[in-house]
């Protein structure tokens, strides 16, 4: 067991529902940390706690503050995300049974991802809640890294200041927009360039300071609108959005494959149904390592296998190819 190496495979494609164009926060993913301490009184403080929501494909966040991690008041920072920034289909959130090995703050968030409120809200909303698989945060990395950016700055800034409920919600706020105007392609040197691309020209179309001034004289000279001045807007946003997404097309999509290492780029073997394997612990002998065999495989778009259902003596378990060591029968 000692000699055993972890299962192999070639570096996966891009995600389906991050290469494809969508209105912002259409498919998104939820993070959240905490707690933060918050001034409720003169001499009494209580924890709050930070929700992430961020878009897949044009990486735009949005920040909410909620007292306490309670189903209750997840789906109402939920519903005021839903509220501000509409379109969402698809969620993308850790899984529930990865939070059974952590603390406290972390099983309470799994108790309300299971939660028969939740759920009903979710289905008459008609949206899409994906697990990433146990165990295997970087399945999550696009709303993981950002996580790291909010507490960066919080930490910096505020230090151990003690700030009430409404100073922290206009931090979180200036943060979410300091975030939201970062640049998602190389920046140059070069005046000559144009602005990088960033999150907030998708969630702000034709606004000055972001480069795209909207060219209208009536704006101006306080014209009253007409049939055909709206008409001459709408056609300059659908034409602005377009540019929009060439850009981000032709810059952002671009490098981002490129920034997408090939760590193993030639294939090697799946693992199959029925094969005898050893799944990755906690503790750092094999020897205590869960002993399972292989149930069922889950493949991707690519036709590689991802992640494996294994059967041990605790029961089921989904876990990533990278937690599972194929034993050699001989």
């Amino acid at each position: 067991k000692y000699s055993l190496k972890p299962a192999q495979q070639i570096t996966a494609q891009l995600p389906k529902n991050r290469i494809l164009e969508n209105p912002p926060f259409t498919v998104t993913g939820i993070d959240f940390t905490g707690p933060v301490i918050i001034r409720s009184g003169k001499e009494s403080n209580q924890k709050s706690y930070i929700t992430l929501f961020t878009c897949a494909v044009t990486r735009a966040l949005h920040l909410e503050l909620t007292t306490d991690m309670t189903t209750k008041h997840f789906i109402l920072s939920l519903r005021r995300f839903l509220a501000r920034r509409g379109n969402c289909k698809v969620i993308i959130s850790d899984n529930a049974k990865s939070f059974k090995a952590t603390d406290n703050i972390l099983r309470e968030f799994a108790k309300i991802l299971v939660d028969v409120d939740l759920k009903k809200f979710v289905g008459i909303h008609e949206i899409t809640w994906q697990f990433i698989p146990p165990h295997a945060p970087w399945w999550g990395g696009f709303y993981e890294r950002l996580m790291r950016s909010i507490k960066e700055p919080l930490r910096k800034i505020l230090g151990r200041a003690s700030l009430s409920f409404e100073e922290m919600t206009t931090i979180l706020a200036e943060v979410e927009l300091v975030l939201n105007h970062r640049p998602l392609t190389y920046t140059s040197n070069d005046l000559d360039e144009p602005l990088p691309l960033t999150p907030a020209h998708f969630l702000f179309p034709g606004q000055e300071n972001l480069s795209y001034p909207v060219h209208f004289l009536e704006i101006f000279t306080n014209q009253p609108s007409t049939k055909e001045n709206l008409t001459r807007r709408v056609v300059y946003q659908t034409k602005l959005l377009g540019h929009i997404w060439g850009k981000w097309k032709n810059n952002y999509l671009m490098q981002l494959r490129n920034a997408h290492n090939f760590v193993n780029s030639s294939p090697v073997r799946d693992l199959k149904k029925g094969e005898v394997v050893l799944l990755e612990g906690t503790t750092k002998s094999k020897f205590l390592w869960p002993l399972g065999v292989i149930e069922d495989v889950i493949v991707g778009r690519d036709g590689h296998i991802r992640s494996c259902i294994v059967r041990t003596s605790k029961g089921q378990l989904k876990r990533p190819i990278q937690l599972i060591y194929p034993l050699e029968i001989i």
